[in-house]
């Protein structure tokens, strides 16, 4: 029968692969088609700070073709740096130029010796014009060699300013009055292009995202690119190749399309509301999250405690199993809620028309978002423990045996859930597993916007898996390993499973995920095999990691050079130098974020608790089985790898950690071995938490 459902499993493995390669995307390709481009601006108006509403207010008096948002970068950045990035087409480190005013030779050298990747100019002539305060501005026209033009000076007086045809000309202004100065005075010449009016800087509340119009355009509805597959949103680096009329060596963005749409600033109005109810949820839901686990280990604390004094540990066993499956199962309901949130606003707006109109709108339904994560994540972790009950009477932490039961009778496996049933901490694993998969193939809508990460609105990743849920998808292979029976092929078959699904281009779109899996699925033959394997055996698993990671990054980068996974494959067709950079390059911002943040190290500590828990566990762990260590210890290395192989994996550890953390925990409140076989009955190896007999 197990035989039966393991040739049963791995076929439906394989067809849900065969399924997702061969997927071809059509509501992808349906968007495609009901796009066009947007004509070469002629303008280029630069705004340092604005709302969608101040914006749309303050341009009032033009007809807006398209409306909606840019991914701005973070609000640290000085001006130089967005002002630099916007005209190179990627991200330009700036930290050589210094004030307000253009850089003199010395820092424009530093500044091309700090980006040797950047290739500025490739412009049509440009004339620049800045508000006082703004003339740093002037290094939109810093071309491949020399100087940039300085700025002329723009006021609020002042006489009209012509757009003409096959000339740019950029307006940089500090706020909504200048904005609505400046289009009042802008004058169409025929043949000339759109008006583009970018934020430069975050709005408020509003994630990194700022607002961007196009005036004067013939096409009316909502931007969008090849870079962000989103509605409503653009990259930042999508402005040059729009300039330019389109994209060259050296952009890393795509030119901006538009959406068809009647009514654009409607649209983009309701998209506001909902960044901004998704930003209030996220602030809320990971503190949240964050209690509900301190509150788990404060209960299993106490229940082990009180159990090893024999004070009766079995009354805080029900609120520390509780705790810790809504831990469980509060990222997977955050991800159900955020994947339901998209049809729910569609349905809102249609019954009710104007609701997201009203600014408080985003308040409100940013609490409704937050309460249906909670209320799913509820849910699964009643179902979870309903399924996974104990039996009456029974305490795994020093609580007393059922009558007529003796403690040399077997506890039931922690693999395999209180009296034989589904284990909880699976189930929510697998649970977690199904709903990122599900929403990769619907188009990703609830991991572009999760509760827990970055989203989309943060421009770290548009699209596809992000480093967050997958951390939870990588830890949550090591719940379904460690509390059901798989053993070494099936965990790595999940594994790889899990790679292929994250690095393809039109589903997670994550070359660093899946690299991490990859690897983790070689390591798993190795650390997970009955037997220990030879040196050569390691050495050829090892090898065949490599390669099929290798062949993973290269078949994801057939999405094109614009995908995170076409830039990474073009590095790595470059040489193994180049590949090695990529590595060098990741680690070094990780180190970064811990440099700067005291929360990144979170993770990396979670991570090293159950590195060393899985090595040498504590006096209350001893008895765990060498199964739940060999899995525990898997995960650590993974979680490693983690950080190794992408850019902000010392932050996405605080997910995998935490999904860890929760193995040694359960398989302590489950009083079993944890391996999916049957618990020791001998005296000398008693389950854990359970004393030996004293009797005969």
């Amino acid at each position: 029968m197990r035989t039966r459902w393991r040739r049963g499993g791995l076929a439906l493995l394989g067809a849900a692969l065969v399924v997702a390669v061969l997927l071809p995307g059509p509501a992808a390709a349906q968007e495609a088609r009901r796009t066009a481009p947007v004509a070469a601006p002629s303008a280029l108006v630069l705004v340092e700070r604005v709302t969608l509403d101040e914006a749309l207010d303050a341009t009032g008096g033009r007809v807006r073709s398209a409306a909606g948002f840019v991914s701005a970068l973070p609000d640290y950045q000085p001006l130089a740096a967005r002002v630099l990035s916007l005209a190179a087409g990627r991200r330009v480190d700036a930290r050589a130029v210094q004030g307000q005013g253009l850089p003199g030779p010395a820092a424009v050298a530093r500044l091309r010796a700090d980006n040797p990747d950047a290739r500025f100019g490739r412009l049509p002539p440009t004339r620049v014009l800045a508000w006082q305060g703004m003339e740093a501005a002037g290094l939109f026209t810093l071309g491949a060699s020399g100087p940039a033009s300085p700025a002329s000076p723009l006021g609020q007086r002042g006489g009209r300013i012509p757009l003409r045809p096959g000339r740019l000309v950029v307006l940089a202004v500090p706020h909504a009055d200048a904005l609505r100065d400046v289009s009042e005075r802008l004058t169409f010449t025929p043949g000339a292009g759109p008006v583009m009016v970018a934020g430069l800087r975050p709005a408020p509340g509003r994630a990194n995202s700022a607002p961007l119009l196009v005036l004067g355009g013939d096409r009316v509805g909502l931007p969008t690119s090849d870079s962000t597959r989103r509605q409503g949103l653009v990259a930042f680096e999508d402005i040059r190749p729009t300039l330019a009329g389109g994209r060259a060596g050296g952009d890393d963005g795509t030119p901006i399309r538009v959406l068809g749409n009647d009514d654009p600033a409607a649209a983009a109005t309701w998209l506001d509301r909902r960044v901004g109810a998704l930003v209030l949820a996220r602030t809320l839901a990971i503190p949240l999250l964050a209690l509900v686990a301190l509150l788990a280990l404060l209960s299993l604390l106490a229940a082990w405690r009180t159990g090893g004094r024999g004070v009766g540990g079995a009354r805080f066993q029900p609120a520390a199993r509780a705790l810790l499956a809504l831990t469980l199962a509060l990222p997977p309901g955050y991800l159900a809620a955020s994947a339901a949130e998209p049809l729910a606003a569609r349905a809102a707006r249609a019954l009710f028309q104007g609701l997201f109109r009203a600014p408080g709108m985003a308040r409100a339904w940013g609490l409704a978002w937050l309460a249906a994560g909670l209320a799913a994540a509820v849910l699964l972790a009643a179902v979870a423990l309903w399924l996974d009950r104990p039996p009456a009477g029974r305490g795994a932490l020093g609580g007393e045996p059922p009558a007529g039961r003796t403690t040399r009778e077997p506890v039931p496996p922690a693999g395999r859930g209180a009296g034989g049933r589904v284990s909880a901490p699976a189930l929510l694993g697998g649970v977690l597993l199904a709903l990122v998969v599900v929403d990769l193939l619907r188009g990703g809508d609830g991991l572009a916007q999760p509760l827990l990460g970055g989203s989309a609105w943060d421009g770290e990743r548009f699209y596809g898996l992000g480093n967050g849920y997958f951390a939870f998808a990588l830890a949550a292979v090591m719940l379904v390993v460690c509390f059901t029976p798989l053993r070494a092929p099936w965990a790595a078959a999940l594994l790889g499973g899990l790679a292929v699904v994250d690095g393809l281009p039109w589903l997670g779109a994550d070359v660093g995920g899946a690299l991490t899996a990859m690897l983790t699925a070689a390591a798993a033959l190795v650390l997970l095999a009955p037997t220990r394997p030879g040196a050569g055996r390691v050495l050829l698993l090892a090898g065949l990691a490599v390669v099929a990671a290798v062949a993973v990054a290269l078949g994801a980068g057939l999405g094109g050079p614009v995908s995170h996974a076409g830039r990474f494959a073009d590095r790595l067709l470059a040489g193994p130098g180049d590949a090695a950079g990529v590595v060098v390059h990741q680690l070094g911002r990780n180190l970064r974020l811990l440099a700067h943040s005291p929360f990144a190290w979170v993770g990396p500590l979670q991570v090293a608790a159950a590195g060393l828990i899985a090595l040498r566990p504590p006096g209350p762990l001893a008895g765990l089985s060498e199964w739940v260590r060999r899995v525990l210890g898997l995960g650590a290395l993974g979680s490693a790898l983690l950080i190794l192989l992408n850019d902000t994996g010392v932050t996405a550890t605080a997910a995998s950690g935490l999904f860890l953390l929760a193995i040694p925990a359960w398989a302590l409140l489950q009083g079993g071995s944890g391996d999916g076989r049957p618990a020791p009955r001998d005296a000398a190896h008693p389950p854990v938490g359970v004393s030996p007999p004293t009797g005969g």
